[in-house]
């Protein structure tokens, strides 16, 4: 009788353990670093960046940012935070500063970590990435 009380006891300890690290949850959290640059690839402090899901349906649902995240680069030319979602998003980046400005895009793919340098030229200069 004591043997199977001690069986089943055991039984349902593994089984419990089992159940309870069997199972790893897959990081969604996603990560995007952004750098601003002049064209001599020194870092530019203070730009004003704007990244952004092109279109009406837009990736970033918290309606306090309004469908884009906003962030100022710091000495190093990095802007911290880092953005950070859920999922997978092709992302417009703007950046501008004073008489500059710089426009690329990034593909971030679910659960990784995107680094993307955003070069700023003159505006009206065709070759900044931006739309004209």
């Amino acid at each position: 009788m004591k043997l199977n009380k001690t069986l089943v006891w055991s039984l349902i300890f593994f089984a419990f353990l089992g159940l309870s690290t069997s199972c790893e949850e897959e990081d969604t959290r996603s990560q995007v670093r952004v750098r601003v640059m002049n064209q001599d690839s020194i870092p530019i402090q203070n730009a004003l960046v704007r990244m952004f899901a092109p279109g009406s349906n837009t990736l970033f649902t918290d309606p306090n940012t309004q469908g884009a995240y906003w962030r100022y680069s710091g000495v190093d030319g990095w802007c911290e935070p880092s953005f950070k979602f859920d999922g997978e998003a092709f992302l417009d980046v703007e950046a501008a500063k004073g008489g500059w400005r710089g426009c690329s895009y990034v593909h971030v793919t679910k659960g990784s970590v995107a680094e993307i340098i955003v070069f700023m030229k003159p505006y009206g200069d065709l070759n900044n990435g931006c739309p004209q």
